[in-house]
């Protein structure tokens, strides 16, 4: 495994520049309040699978393989965080925001932002 340099990162670059990691934060909760809420509340993982169902472009059969599920579990959960999101993933916009908002959630876990596990304010 190799590292990544700074001008692989891509959009992601940008992230790495901010001072403001609240704002950052209130960006993803803003984006995922409400599955890390339902997350927090049932034990569930609509986030991850959000986040492999995106980073897969959007194919389900793909996405199931990363999460080690059947294709049909992946399209019900995909279903669920639309209801429970109220996000429209037809959306380029808004898968873009989706995407930025699940890793810049885990990277934010990963770096020990315990308060980022908290449950949001988000409606």
């Amino acid at each position: 495994d190799r590292g990544v340099s700074f001008d692989e990162l891509g959009v992601y670059r940008l992230l790495a520049q901010v001072d403001d990691v609240e704002g950052v934060e209130r960006f993803a909760k803003d984006w995922l309040g409400r599955l890390i809420d339902y997350d927090n509340r049932r034990r569930s993982d609509l986030v991850l699978t959000l986040s492999r169902y995106l980073e897969s472009g959007g194919n389900y059969e793909a996405a199931a393989a990363e999460l080690s599920m059947h294709r049909s579990t992946v399209k019900y959960r995909v279903q669920r965080i639309k209801e429970i999101s109220g996000h429209d993933l037809a959306d380029p916009d808004t898968r873009f925001n989706l995407q930025l908002a699940t890793r810049v959630w885990y990277t934010l876990l990963a770096v020990g932002r315990h308060d980022a596990a908290a449950p949001s304010t988000a409606q």
